[in-house]
């Protein structure tokens, strides 16, 4: 939007409890960094327009616009997003699977499309260092992106990583992202301005109903464990409502209750729990431990999946029509509930903050 800059970032996003800490901000500017998952303005930049305000997946955001841009046409799934096909899918490695979560898709995909030279560099995450705290990374070996398998609960700025890898003269690049982040990734590719975003090839989004604030979730935490003990964190699906930590002694479980008061007020007006403008996303199975719902979106992200079942890469089969219902029920509660959080902080129904809804969407979800 023109006429727009940091300072309007800071009023409107930063200010508000918004920031995402996607990143997407961070690295294209000497004014805005980012300490852990904090996300601040330093020094005001004096531009009335900025990249930082365009690329923020927090400030105004046309769906449909966006979707042509990514998609080549709008819309006719408003639960889940534009797709082309969805199933279940498994790391055929039982040493993927082992290190990763879930069916160990997204591992399994991105060592694929660093060995084959689909991608030369890969953004990815890295679970935690000994304090808990996620760091993004970019790899350029196959091995090393086993490094980063298994699942965060703090998100890290993924998208300042990708900045900098462009400011290096990295390209080709695959990204692993949640929803947010896919979202910034996208509209940094749509934008009149110059950027390392265009040189992104593959992006793999993730599902993601919330993340977690560092310091409140890390402070809680280590009041309960050695914090350079543990060794992976999961959420098992519904109806379990525990969160398990694993660490070199054992596992410690602990109720969610105790954890949804850390999650990052941005979450609350998330209107994508399925990362819907990836060009695949993935995410876990209800009620099945060892694979992963697959989302196809994109003809790119059909091209490389078409390739990885050839090279016997994944193994897939149908998602049962019960648990494809249950997915797009629970991608529409999401979005319910995020344009109900947004008007109760706007307190005006016509003003959706970021949101910028087609008159079809807005009957469905509001």
């Amino acid at each position: 939007m023109a006429g727009k800059g940091s300072a309007d970032l800071e009023q409107e996003v930063l200010s508000q409890g918004l920031c995402t800490s996607c990143g997407a901000c961070v690295n294209i500017c000497p004014y805005i960094k980012v300490v852990r998952d904090k996300v601040a303005v330093i020094e005001p930049c004096g531009l009335t327009e900025g990249k930082c305000y365009d690329f923020c997946p927090r400030t105004p955001t046309d769906i449909a616009a966006l979707d042509k841009s990514v998609f080549g046409k709008t819309r006719s799934d408003f639960s889940l997003g534009p797709y082309i096909s969805i199933e279940m899918a498994q790391a055929k490695n039982s040493e993927v699977r082992c290190r990763a979560q879930y069916g160990g898709v997204v591992s399994a995909l991105m060592k694929y499309a660093l060995d084959t030279g689909e991608i030369k560099n890969a953004v990815l995450t890295r679970p935690f260092d000994g304090a808990m705290m996620p760091a993004s990374v970019v790899v350029d070996e196959s091995s090393q992106s086993l490094e980063c398998a298994g699942s965060n609960y703090i998100s890290s700025a993924t998208l300042a990583k990708m900045n900098e890898a462009a400011k290096q003269g990295k390209d080709s690049i695959g990204l692993v992202g949640i929803p947010c982040q896919v979202l910034a990734l996208r509209k940094m590719q749509a934008a009149k301005h110059e950027t390392g975003a265009k040189g992104v090839k593959l992006v793999i989004g993730l599902f993601c109903t919330w993340a977690l604030s560092y310091k409140g979730f890390s402070e809680f935490l280590r009041g309960k464990v050695d914090l350079s003990q543990v060794k992976r964190i999961d959420i098992p699906p519904p109806p379990a409502n525990i969160m398990v930590v694993e660490t070199a002694a054992g596992d410690i479980r602990f109720s969610l209750d105790e954890v949804r008061k850390f999650i990052k007020p941005a979450c609350g007006v998330c209107y994508d729990m399925t990362s819907e403008f990836a060009d695949i996303s993935v995410g876990m199975v209800e009620g099945i431990e060892d694979w992963n719902t697959l989302i196809v979106r994109t003809p790119q992200g059909k091209r490389f999946i078409d390739k990885a079942k050839k090279a016997g890469i994944i193994n897939t089969k149908p998602l049962e029509k019960t648990r494809l219902e249950h997915l797009k029920e629970a991608s529409s509660l999401k979005k319910k509930r995020a344009v109900d959080a947004i008007q109760k902080k706007t307190n005006d129904k016509k003003n959706l903050l970021y949101l910028r809804l087609s008159a079809q969407e807005k009957k469905k979800f509001l």
